[in-house]
């Protein structure tokens, strides 16, 4: 069986418009997601503890957001198709019972969760990676774990699988994996 590690945030659901409207509060210079070039350039218009907080404040009442339309479709392809599901993403572990709630709210399939800082910690038993981060998907290329992501402005310069939505995600892990998910 294969193992596949899904993100969550801009991956199966809209987190950035959300964070947006936050941050816009917390510092109203703050320019629009489509501007936002490079990963973590949101830290130049707050400090490190209030955007950490801001995504905290977020992720615990997550089940208050929907999904993307094709996530719940693009888990359960995975996993008919015999893939173990880690669903990876960058929070605290106190959030896990919100993230859960939030997985189940929308019987969106998976087998494990992870929540952690440095995803690439999964990589050793990964045969993918599904994620937003220019940063993880630099790692999985050095762990040389398959990677692809949803094209961002912030990631789409970089030199990665990224594309529109997760059925074309799903179209590519076909090619890479011919045999096994198809």
């Amino acid at each position: 069986m294969r193992t596949i590690a899904v993100d969550i945030d801009n991956t199966l659901w809209d987190l950035i418009s959300v964070f947006y409207k936050h941050m816009k509060i917390l510092n109203p210079a703050i320019p629009p997601p489509e501007k936002w070039r490079q990963w973590g350039c949101w830290m130049d218009y707050a400090n490190e503890r209030d955007v950490y907080g801001i995504l905290r404040d977020i992720h615990m009442v997550q089940d208050a957001f929907g999904v993307y339309p094709e996530a719940k479709e693009f888990l359960s392809i995975l996993k008919e198709k015999g893939f173990h599901i880690i669903i990876a993403s960058h929070r605290t572990k106190g959030t896990m019972d919100a993230t859960v709630r939030w997985l189940k709210k929308h019987d969106l399939p998976y087998d494990e969760v992870h929540l952690s800082y440095d995803k690439s910690i999964l990589f050793n038993k990964c045969w993918a990676i599904i994620d937003d981060s220019p940063e993880t998907l630099d790692k999985a290329v050095e762990a040389k774990i398959i990677r692809a992501g949803l094209r961002n402005p912030w990631n789409e310069k970089k030199e990665h699988p990224l594309f529109d939505n997760l059925m074309e995600i799903f179209q590519y892990l076909q090619g890479q994996c011919p045999t096994h998910a198809q």
